[in-house]
C-alpha cells in the first residue's frame, strides 16, 4: 500500500478555498514541488490545518514570512513577495523555508511551546534561543526538500536510461555546494548538514538519528545569524535579540551570543556547541565513552530541548520512510516506471 502523499495539481491550487490560491506556481515549479514527499506534505497540511488560513502577497519586494498562529481565531499565515515564485527553484526555496515554520510553530510544536514556556518564564535568553532556532529548522527544511528533489531527480533519470540534463546537473551543483557554490547560501547550507551526518556515520551508534537532525538546525541557526532578515534589513542576530526585548521588555537581557556582543570567555579545553558547533562534535566523536555521553547530552538539552527531540524523530521517520519508497519503486518493472517519472 503506497503512503504516497497524494500530488500537488494545477486544480487543486486553483480551487477558490485554496489556501495557496494567492500565489503564482508556474507548471515548471509544481513539477518540482511532486519531486519533493516532505514539501508536498508540508503543503497539504499547512492547508488543512486549523490554525492557518489563506496565504498573502507580501507587498515588499524579496520578503517571506509565516506569522505564527496565537489561536483558532488568531491563526498564522504565509506572507510572501509574488517574486519570490519567479523561477521554479525560488518557489521551492521560499515554500520549504516558510513551511519549515510552520510546521514547528503550529500551537504545541516544538518552537511554539518553548515560546510559550520562556514568555511564562520570562526567560529572554531561551525565547532568542527559539527565535534562531526557528530559523535552524526552516533551513534545515529546505535542505532537506532540496535533497529530495536531487535524488528523485537521479532516479528518473537512472529509470528513463538517461544521462542527467545540463540543467539537473547544475541544480546539483548549486543545492549541493560543489565548487563555487560552496560558500552560498543553498551550497553552505548543504554542506553544513552534510558535514554532521558524516561526522555521525564515521562513528556509528554514538548519535541517533534525531540528534543529528537537532545538531544540524542547530549549526545551521548559528550560520544564520549573520544573514540579513528579509523583511526588517538586520541581520539574524539583531532580529531575534530584538523581538526577545520586544517581547519580555522587563526580563534581564539575553546572554549574547553574536560577534558583536560576545565577551571574552574563560579558556576552556572542551570547545562549547554555541561558539563552534563543528569543533564540538569532533571533540565529541573521538571521546572516551564518559565523555561522549557528558557531551551528547549537552546537545540534547540544547534549546529547545526534549521537545525539539520529539519533533525531530517524527521528521527523520518521515524521511527515512521516502527513501525507502524511491528505492522500492527503482526496483519495479520497467512498464511502471512512467507512472513514477515527472517530467518538466
Amino acid at each position: 500500500m503506497s503512503t504516497f502523499t497524494t500530488a500537488i495539481t494545477a486544480e487543486w491550487l486553483a480551487d477558490k478555498t485554496n489556501k495557496f490560491k494567492a500565489y503564482n506556481i508556474s507548471p515548471d515549479a509544481l513539477a518540482m514541488i511532486n519531486r519533493s514527499e516532505a514539501l508536498k506534505a508540508d503543503m497539504r497540511a499547512y492547508a488543512a490545518s486549523d490554525y492557518t488560513v489563506a496565504a498573502r502577497v507580501n507587498p515588499k519586494t524579496d520578503a517571506g514570512e509565516y506569522s505564527t498562529p496565537m489561536s483558532k481565531d488568531i491563526p498564522g499565515y504565509l506572507h510572501i513577495a509574488s517574486n519570490r515564485f519567479n523561477t521554479p527553484e525560488g518557489t521551492v526555496s521560499i515554500l520549504a523555508h516558510e513551511l519549515g515554520h510552520f510546521r514547528v510553530e503550529e500551537p504545541n510544536a516544538a518552537i511554539a511551546t518553548v515560546r510559550a514556556n520562556a514568555l511564562t518564564g520570562k526567560d529572554k535568553a531561551a525565547y532568542e534561543s527559539a527565535c534562531h532556532l526557528t530559523e535552524g529548522y526552516a533551513h534545515y527544511n529546505e535542505v532537506k526538500v532540496r535533497d529530495e528533489i536531487l535524488e528523485t531527480n537521479r532516479l528518473a533519470a537512472e529509470l528513463e536510461q538517461r544521462p542527467l540534463t545540463e540543467q539537473e546537473v547544475q541544480l546539483e551543483s548549486r543545492w549541493r555546494g560543489e565548487g563555487v557554490y560552496s560558500s552560498r547560501g543553498e551550497g553552505q547550507d548543504h554542506l553544513i548538514a552534510r558535514r554532521i551526518a558524516d561526522a555521525a556515520r564515521e562513528e556509528p551508534g554514538h548519535m541517533t538519528a534525531t540528534q543529528v537532525m537537532e545538531a544540524a538546525a542547530f549549526a545551521l541557526a548559528q550560520n544564520n545569524r549573520g544573514n540579513i532578515t528579509s523583511n526588517t534589513r538586520q541581520t539574524y542576530g539583531q532580529f531575534c535579540e530584538a523581538a526577545a526585548s520586544s517581547m519580555l521588555p522587563g526580563a534581564a537581557p539575553a546572554q549574547a551570543t553574536g560577534e558583536a556582543q560576545r565577551m571574552p570567555q574563560t579558556p576552556s579545553k572542551e570547545p562549547s556547541p554555541t561558539e563552534d558547533l563543528s569543533a564540538f562534535l569532533d571533540r565529541m566523536l573521538s571521546a572516551d565513552d564518559a565523555t561522549f555521553r557528558r557531551m551528547q547530552q549537552t546537545l540534547a538539552d540544547l534549546p529547545p530541548g526534549r521537545e525539539v527531540i520529539a519533533e525531530g524523530i517524527e521528521e527523520v521517520n518521515r524521511q527515512e520512510q521516502w527513501v525507502a519508497q524511491q528505492q522500492a519503486q527503482a526496483q519495479q518493472p520497467a512498464m511502471n516506471a512512467p507512472v513514477m517519472v515527472m517530467r518538466h
